[in-house]
């Protein structure tokens, strides 16, 4: 297929090195949910500095600070949002593709039913 230049998806995530230092992270978890967590609520960076600093005060037993305390709590109430929203949209994209698969291939759609109920 022929494409003119510039042409191509406009939704796409730049990572050039001299715009800013370039980093790739293998997610421990769900790379999706990892993905908008660091783009959405807040960077590693971020997270690692609240922990920190809440940590530093309970060690050398002082209050914790509130402000700090509040953005930890809502950074927790945004990721459980992400997580709900990444699980709905992982059930919504299975139930598609095995729709699709019925359609087009009801033989290996069965046979598909058919192992994974075995395999139980």
């Amino acid at each position: 297929m022929f494409r003119a230049p510039l042409s191509g998806d406009v939704a796409q995530r730049i990572t050039a090195p001299w715009f800013s230092p370039s980093l790739t992270v293998n997610y421990a978890g769900d790379p999706a949910v990892e993905d908008r967590v660091v783009t959405e609520v807040a960077s590693y960076g971020k997270q690692l500095g609240w922990l920190t600093e809440i940590a530093i005060a309970l060690a050398r037993m002082q209050p914790v600070p509130a402000e700090t305390l509040g953005r930890l709590e809502k950074a927790a109430k945004d990721i459980a949002v992400i997580k709900e929203q990444v699980g709905v949209s992982a059930v919504e994209a299975a139930n598609d593709a095995l729709d699709r698969l019925e359609r087009h291939d009801p033989a290996q759609y069965d046979n598909l039913l058919r192992e994974r109920r075995s395999a139980k």
